[in-house]
């Protein structure tokens, strides 16, 4: 699906139009083949870093070929089934702005929102706003499952083996955050580098603070990541614990069990025994067994096992 907007001054709404015109911004999302090859001949596109920008495992980067820069981002994304991040690519030329993903992602939808003032002509200015708006995604997914965390580690005492397997499945998205994110810090310090795109002083600025913004959303990433590792650490210790409590409990029971079990599987056999004709025998037996009982409590509550 291959769609033009367009919006060159500030008040207007993000307009779509029925075909391409400088200074438009051309959104497509999975192209079929003919797509990719109308584009590739249309626009003088690279046909492989298409490819490369429609597979959402793509590793951020920049490429700079035949005057046009390939941006490849990766933004957080509950718009696919089983990943959390999805690759997108971006392509800047001289008379236009163009989008290729695979999905429809939730940045699409709320970075051109029509109350954002955003000029399709003005391309510096507006790559510049989706790494905003890229870093600002990131810090409040982390945020959440952050705060989520905190509620849990609230009653971690309480926990159950449902809230364990819920932080597991939030370890592996910040994971994949933390990957994606600490690719995009070369990726923006790379900027400053590119031959075709040239940024005023005000913008250079700007990218120093997305890398600031950047390193501290990182920071909040690991530090989830290691409170939550200590909140699994905890929960695997305690239940260890509890399962080393209740394996003694039950030995020692079973020993219990066992003294009188013996006693009676003696005087159980048919041959002669010591004092098996003395009257209330079994009283003195019972009264043997809870001395013993007796003595093995006392030991085993110094031994601090009881």
């Amino acid at each position: 699906m291959i769609e033009y907007y367009k919006r060159l001054n500030k008040g207007e709404k993000l307009k779509k139009v029925k075909s391409f015109s400088v200074g438009c911004w051309i959104n497509i999302i999975d192209p079929s083949n003919d797509e990719v090859k109308f584009l590739v001949e249309k626009f003088k596109l690279e046909e492989d870093l298409i490819y490369d920008g429609l597979d959402i495992y793509e590793v951020p980067r920049i490429e700079e070929e035949n005057k046009k820069s390939y941006f490849f981002i990766s933004f957080p994304t509950s718009m696919i089934k089983n990943d959390y991040v999805s690759s997108f690519l971006i392509i800047l030329s001289k008379n236009y702005f163009m989008t290729i993903s695979k999905f429809k992602l939730e940045i699409f939808e709320k970075f051109f929102d029509s109350k954002k003032n955003l000029l399709t002509n003005k391309i510096t200015t507006t790559l510049l706003k989706i790494f905003f708006f890229l870093s600002n995604s990131y810090n409040d997914k982390i945020r959440g499952i952050l705060k989520n965390v905190k509620q849990n580690r609230n009653r971690i005492k309480r926990l159950k083996e449902k809230d364990v397997l819920d932080l597991v499945l939030q370890e592996e998205i910040l994971n994949d955050y933390l990957s994606n994110l600490s690719s995009l810090d070369p990726l923006y310090r790379a900027l400053f580098k590119l031959r075709l795109i040239k940024f005023e002083e005000n913008e250079k600025e700007f990218i120093e603070d997305l890398l600031i913004d950047l390193n501290q959303t990182i920071n909040s990433c690991k530090i989830t990541l290691k409170t939550i590792k200590n909140m699994r650490d905890y929960y695997q210790t305690t239940l260890s614990n509890n399962l080393n409590k209740i394996l003694s409990v039950l030995t020692i029971f079973t020993v219990f069990l066992t003294i009188p079990a013996v006693l009676s599987g003696i005087y159980g056999m048919n041959i002669q025994l010591p004092f098996q004709n003395i009257n209330g025998i079994f009283w003195i037996l019972i009264g043997f067994i809870f001395c013993i009982w007796t003595i093995a409590v006392v030991f085993l509550k110094k031994l601090k096992i009881l």
